[in-house]
């Protein structure tokens, strides 16, 4: 008789699991849910940063006070009103940022060519300078010489005057010992001078004689009459007359002409 054997492939032995493998297994779990977490965070952050950054529904205005002072955390903030700046690279189209660049040249253009007449224009103020320099150098030189015979010409008259008080006292003695102290062309110019200046005198007083004949009323008619056509030969009559007839004569005159003359006497001193 046989003997039947039990068949155990029909119901196999549970297998008991190593307990070195499952915990591997259930770091990986633990790691896997770990990094779903972070990159749920990661794209919750994201958004939240898009949203905050373009300010949608006023989100980043409104988290700006609790957020601004963080240095990290005001960077998800929206630029201020006051720090956004228009003409910033990374707030600029592509075609903006052409245009820009066109301006720039353009502008850069317009400022060379400004330079260049600017140039010429500083080249034009330093050529009037130089002129200007030399102009003032003439002047001065000029003016050295207008001194020199200004000063020349107080010392003639001065010379003048001390040989005319000379003559005009007979002092023969004097009048020759003062010539020869003074160099000749002086001499000769100071004699010039005076003999002129009598030979003028003469003139005057030989126009004068026949207004003095007359009575001072027609002589001061006739007078005022040359007074408008001939001023300078009017003074020379009034210079030939003694002091008595110019005042009879300006007496009957009207006031504006007598004013006048009167002046014009004072002025080359010939009045006393």
């Amino acid at each position: 008789m046989a003997v039947k054997t039990k068949d155990n492939s029909k119901n196999p032995k549970p297998t008991v699991q190593n307990p070195e493998r499952k915990m591997p297994q259930i770091l990986q779990g633990i790691l896997a849910v770990v990094l779903a977490l972070v990159i749920v965070a990661l794209v919750f952050c994201g958004v939240f940063y898009i949203i905050l950054k373009n300010n949608v529904y006023g989100l980043g205005e409104f988290f700006r006070p609790a957020f601004q002072d963080s240095p990290i955390l005001r960077l998800a903030l929206p630029t201020s009103p006051g720090e956004h700046d228009p003409d910033a690279p990374e707030n600029l189209t592509d075609a903006e940022i052409r245009r820009k660049y066109v301006e720039y040249r353009q502008r850069v253009s317009d400022l060379t060519a400004e330079l260049e007449e600017l140039k010429g224009v500083l080249a034009q103020y330093e050529s009037d300078l130089q002129v200007l320099e030399e102009n003032k150098a003439v002047l001065e030189a000029n003016k050295q010489v207008l001194t020199t015979i200004q000063n020349e010409q107080v010392k003639l008259e001065q010379q003048k005057a001390e040989v005319a008080k000379l003559i005009a006292e007979g002092n023969k003695e004097g009048f020759k010992e003062y010539y020869s102290q003074i160099d000749a062309e002086t001499a000769s110019a100071i004699y010039k001078e005076l003999v002129k200046e009598d030979v003028n005198k003469q003139i005057k007083a030989e126009l004068a004689k026949p207004y003095a004949a007359m009575d001072p009323a027609s002589a001061a008619g006739v007078l005022t009459e040359l007074w408008s056509k001939d001023q300078e030969t009017a003074i020379g009559i009034f210079e030939g007359l003694n002091a008595n007839a110019q005042a009879q004569i300006l007496q009957n005159m009207e006031a504006p002409v007598a004013a006048d003359i009167t002046k014009t006497l004072m002025d080359r001193k010939l009045v006393r």
